[in-house]
């Protein structure tokens, strides 16, 4: 089946859009890209293709532009050799429909399908990054297992192997043999466990009868012994409460008569007791305080009136900042100006030698030898310049000595080199074509990976035939050896495990039987041993004393009489004995026809024994005729089948492994002979060429040699191309270097007329001759402004000192004035500072006064306050003395301690009556103490220790008689009057289908697994051999050549994948990194197609960017083989990276890109 033309007219985001692919191309590969940007609709495209083939679902995700009503995906699909133009519409029935809008049967699809259905398309034929991690995850879990592999790859199963380990652990789960954690074990320990329940519950009306009043009576006891014990310890507690009240009762009558002596002490107020020591420390204080403000206002009024103010002087603090700064810069100029006068000097020095250095000695105006900056600049710059035009000119004759030099050389040289003999171009051509053939087609490669394949296959196929042993022989003669089919051993087995269970069980039988046959003569030898009451024995007895009795009649004398009477006397006896025992009696009888029947079924079970053992012999001698007679074999059927089934299994191996290496060397043969006509092709061209003897050189020499003259003819061409470039190049350098000398020269020129313009700017012309001169004054000249601006302003600096010093004398002489002082000194400066100091010793006594005064003012308001809180304290005193009548604190603490004590014991009082009461349990203090009257504490004392001893020994009695009611009871529950028996009867009956369900599950998964395994061996073995060359051959190409193919590995009864290295090193496939698992798992899907194409129509393979991951050149290897696939089948790619659509349309040209909107 082939996509033609997908339409998506209304589904997704999608509205009447269509991707033509168009008709295939005769001879193009069949690929397709489908490129869009991200969230395009890539996805959406592959689930309406889907939805187009089977159906859409119920509840589709695509309707959210769509409502269901209209959503309609269409198609031109190629099938059984006609289009076919297909829509599918969101119906329940009918939703199939072709052009004319008429339903078409689903089996239309469903044929050219060939029976896939969605998910099956999904795994089989479609991949993504998704599809390719768990390939890579189900390559780590069948741990490289070759048959695993190829079907996962054929059909898209991935997590195969997770589920055969599945079933196999649920099967091991259920039941393993000598295993005691498996559900069967565990159900087998809960049979037995309800078994031993069952026993211990199930009991006789009697022994419950008897368990029933043993309880009763225990618990009688038990509950009289306890009454007692509770009495006891009743009549204990209240001894004991009589005693604790006596010692209460003593204390009490001792407070109340001590209370009774302050009755006269008045009440004072509770706070009083707290505000007491509050006036003691009060009254301290403020007699302290009093004193200590008294002495501090006279201190201060006195230092007050000590203190003078000069007025005259406080009068100059408007000027003091005037004083302030001028004083600071008289000072600044006293010490600089001797400083600046001489650094003036100096720079007029400097200034003179300047202008002696100058050639100017004398000049009268410096600032006219100056020169314009611009002026300057140019001059330096033609200075700076000098050097370099002189250096281009003496290179550029250099270089062009240099360059005319190697011109002659090479022309020297290429005179000697045209005499040289040159190879044919043509003839080399040839050689190349030739080799290319022979390297490109990888044959030596594949020569070498099947020689060592060839090599592997020969020691497997000796190894194989090398297990068969004690065997000896070829593989004809293995041909010819017998073998059983696996049907037919599974049958055997079958009737040898029926035929074994049988002889188990019936020789399990026989000793049963003859176990209760043997416990059935010893009790018959019981009742025999006590005394002869069977039947036998009395029926013999009797027959003796009839016997008897005739005789004595026939002869009637003593000697018959005395014979009779004996015998009738045994039989009395006996007699007796039997009526006696007539249970027993009854129970001999049972027991004789026990025995009878137990040895009638023995015999029976030895006849079927022998049976069984008739018919084992016979099936091991069916299965012996298949057996090699080299093969030492049990005399058992099982362990002869088991021999079979292993020789059977190992000759398959065997002739498989022959097989494969009768494979192996008719492909090393053919690779060997295409190999040998390439080798011919290129030795032919090589002769051709001029090598002599290249016929008789091996392949490896003969490429070599191939090489070496295409590199010497390819040196060689190069080498004279070089020469004829290196003459053109070194022409034209002549020539440029000629015409730098002219340009060098003419700088010189143009750099001399522009020296000669600048110097008669200056007045310094007449050194234009000497640049060393010229840079000399230039630098001189530079030195001059900061000479003259460093002069002028020590000058200006010097005149403005001199004018401060000046100013600050009259701003003193006019302050001394208008304040009335005298001159203070004859110095200025002493006279400014005696101004300041007077000011100072005046304000500081003014604000001392203004202080003291502050100070004054604070402390007689203290003194107020003193004497508010003094006034407060006297009327509290006044108020506790005139209470208790008297006139100090110390009294008034007496008489408080005196109340504290009697409240105390007022209180202590109190609480022992309330412990008494409580005590005695009665309602008043009065009856309380007239039952404390009553009492002997003696006789009490006595009584409580008597009690003591009482309860302990009732204590122990009562817990002994509540083991023994415990013991009872348990013994009375766990015989149970209910349904117990018949609830463990039925969940042993449910246990049973328990064991039975599991035991039906393990067979199912023990039988699925080995048809599983069966049948990937089966498919391993049909599909090895193509799977594995065009997987091998996929998986060199995807690694970029780091492995150069595939191969197995034997291992027991199945096959190991391992990837072979470039550099021959071999590698397991669950041991290879990540990125190579899903390149392999990628090899062998791409293998698995190539595969089911070849045996039915193929139908489209969809790839959804599986690529991601993937470097440029395995993307471009994995295009290449995707365009291998386009061979034989429609392939389409989805993505959304540009650059592998670039990719594809390098590696495989005829590729057609879809672009998505």
């Amino acid at each position: 089946m082939r996509l033609r033309r997908l339409d998506l007219i209304r589904y997704g985001k999608f509205t009447d859009h269509s991707i033509d692919f168009g008709p295939v191309r005769p001879g193009s590969p069949d690929l397709h890209i489908v490129y869009g940007l991200n969230e395009a609709g890539k996805s959406t495209t592959f689930a309406a293709y889907l939805d187009l083939l089977y159906g859409i679902g119920e509840r589709s995700t695509y309707n959210f532009l769509h409502p269901y009503n209209t959503m309609k995906v269409g198609a031109r699909l190629e099938f059984g050799g006609a289009e076919h133009e297909l829509a599918r519409l969101k119906l329940r029935t009918g939703s199939l429909v072709d052009d004319r809008g008429q339903a078409v049967n689903e089996a239309l699809l469903a044929g050219a399908l060939g029976g896939v259905g969605r998910e099956a398309y999904r795994t089989m034929f479609s991949l993504d990054d998704q599809s390719l991690k768990e390939g890579g995850n189900a390559i780590i879990q069948s741990k490289g297992e070759l048959g695993e592999l190829l079907f996962s790859a054929s059909s898209g199963l991935a997590g195969l192997s997770r589920s055969l380990v599945t079933a196999v652990d649920e099967a091991n789960g259920i039941y393993r043999k000598r295993s005691s954690s498996t559900k069967l074990a565990e159900l087998k320990r809960s049979l037995e466990a309800l078994k031993a329940e069952r026993n211990a519950i199930d009991t006789l009306a009697s022994t419950y009868s008897g368990l029933k009043s043993t309880h009763e009576q225990a618990d009688a006891a038990y509950a009289a012994t306890t009454r007692e014990l509770a009495e006891a310890k009743a009549r204990h507690q209240e001894l004991t409460r009589l005693l604790s009240a006596l010692p209460a009762a003593l204390e009490l009558r001792r407070l109340d008569a001590d209370a009774a002596g302050m009755g006269d002490l008045p009440r004072p107020p509770a706070e009083w007791f707290t505000l007491l020591p509050q006036l003691f420390r009060d009254e301290t204080r403020l007699q302290a305080l009093v004193e200590t403000a008294d002495r501090t206002l006279r201190q201060l009024a006195d230092e007050i009136e000590a203190i003078t103010i000069d007025d005259k002087a406080l009068a100059i603090a408007a000027h003091m900042d005037m004083l302030d700064q001028g004083r600071a810069r008289y000072l600044a100029a006293e010490s600089d100006l001797p400083k600046r006068r001489l650094a003036l000097a100096e720079q007029e020095g400097e200034l003179v030698r300047l202008l002696a250095d100058l050639e100017q000695p004398g000049h009268t105006t410096p600032e006219a030898l100056l020169l314009p900056a611009s002026l300057i600049g140019i001059i330096r710059d033609l200075i700076e310049r000098r050097s370099g035009v002189e250096a281009n000119l003496a290179a550029a004759g250099r270089e062009l000595v240099r360059a005319r030099e190697n011109f002659e050389r090479l022309n020297k040289e290429g005179g000697s080199q045209n005499g040289a003999a040159v190879v044919d171009p043509a003839r080399l051509g040839r050689v190349e074509a030739a080799l290319g053939r022979l390297t490109g087609s990888d044959l030596a490669v594949r020569l070498t990976m099947e020689e060592r394949a060839l090599a592997q296959v020969k020691r497997i196929q000796e190894k194989q035939f090398a297990q068969l042993a004690p065997w000896t022989g070829d593989a004809v003669a293995l041909q010819r050896t017998s073998a059983a089919e696996p049907r037919q051993a599974e049958a055997w087995r079958g009737q040898a495990i029926s035929i074994d269970k049988r002889i188990a069980d019936h020789e399990a039988r026989l000793r049963d039987l003859g176990t209760e046959q043997a416990l059935t003569e010893a009790r018959i030898a019981a009742f025999v041993a006590g005394g002869s009451i069977d039947d036998a024995e009395a029926a013999r007895l009797r027959d003796e004393r009839d016997a008897a009795w005739q005789a004595h009649l026939a002869s009637l004398n003593a000697a018959t009489a005395r014979t009779f009477e004996e015998r009738m006397r045994q039989d009395d006896v006996v007699s007796a004995g039997r009526l006696s025992r007539a249970q027993e009696l009854a129970e001999l009888r049972q027991l004789r026809l026990t025995e009878a029947a137990t040895a009638a079924a023995i015999e029976r079970q030895r006849e079927l024994l022998r049976e069984a053992r008739a018919e084992h012999d016979v099936l091991a001698e069916r299965i012996r005729g298949l057996l090699p007679e080299a093969i030492e074999y049990d005399a058992e059927a099982a362990a002869r089948i088991a021999a079979l089934e292993a020789w059977s299994t190992k000759r398959a191996a065997a002739l498989a492994a022959w097989d494969d290496l009768q494979r192996a060397e008719e492909a090393v043969e053919v690779l060997r002979c295409e190999l040998d006509s390439h080798a011919a092709t290129l030795a032919a061209s090589l002769a051709d060429a001029g090598h002599g003897g290249a016929e008789d050189l091996p392949v490896a020499a003969l490429m070599q040699a191939a090489s070496d003259m295409l590199a010497a003819g390819k040196a060689e061409q190069a080498a004279r191309q070089a020469h004829e470039k290196a003459i053109g190049d070194l022409d034209r350098d002549v020539r440029e270097r000629d015409r730098d000398r002219q340009e060098a020269e003419a700088a010189v020129a143009a750099w001399d007329r522009e020296w000669a313009e600048a110097l008669s700017r200056t007045w310094f012309a007449d050194k234009a001759g000497s640049l060393a001169a010229v840079r000399a004054v230039l630098d001189a000249l530079g030195t001059l402004p900061a000479i003259l601006k460093e002069r002028d302003d020590l000058a200006s600096r010097v005149a403005a000192m001199e004018r401060d010093q000046e100013q600050f004398r009259g701003d003193i002489a006019a302050l001394l004035a208008d304040c009335g002082l005298s001159r203070l000194a004859s110095d200025t400066l002493a006279s400014a500072n005696a101004l300041v100091e007077r000011h100072e010793a005046a304000r500081h006594a003014a604000q001392l006064r203004a202080d003291r005064h502050a100070d004054l003012d604070k402390h007689l308001e203290k003194r107020r306050a003193l004497e508010e809180e003094l006034a407060v304290h006297n009327a509290r005193k006044n108020e506790l003395t005139g209470y208790f009548g008297t006139d100090s604190l110390a009294s008034v603490e007496a008489f408080l301690n005196q109340a504290r004590e009697r409240d105390r014991l007022e209180a202590r009082a109190a609480t022992l009556r309330g412990q008494i009461t409580e005590a005695l349990r009665a309602a008043s203090l009065s009856e309380a103490e007239r039952r404390l009257a009553d009492i002997d504490a003696d006789a009490v004392e006595r009584e409580a220790m008597e009690l003591d001893a009482r309860i302990e020994d009732l204590t122990e009695r009562a817990k002994l008689l509540y083991s023994d009611v415990s013991l009872a009871r348990q013994k009375l529950e766990a015989v149970g009057g209910d349904d117990a028996v018949a609830r463990i009867e039925a969940k042993r009956r449910t246990i049973f289908l328990e064991i039975e369900e599991l035991a039906v599950r393990h067979l199912t998964l023990r039988a699925g697994t080995l048809a599983a395994e069966q049948a990937l061996r089966i498919y391993r073995e049909k599909h090895r051999s193509s799977m594995m060359n065009r997987a091998s051959q996929a998986f060199h190409l995807i690694t970029g050549g780091n492995y150069s193919g595939l191969t197995t590995q034997p291992d027991r009864d199945k096959e190991t994948l391992i990837g072979v290295s470039r550099d021959g090193g071999s590698k397991l496939a669950d041991a290879m990194s990540t990125g190579t698992q899903f390149q392999l798992y990628l090899a062998l899907r791409l293998a698995g197609y190539e595969e089911f194409a070849a045996l039915r129509p193929p139908v489209p393979f969809i790839a959804d960017d599986i690529m991601e991951s993937f470097d440029n050149p395995r993307s471009e290897e994995v295009f290449r083989l995707l365009g291998a696939m386009a061979k034989v089948g429609q392939v389409i790619y989805l993505t959304h990276h540009w650059h592998l659509c670039e990719i594809a349309r390098h590696v495989v040209p005829d590729v057609t890109i879809h672009r998505l909107p």
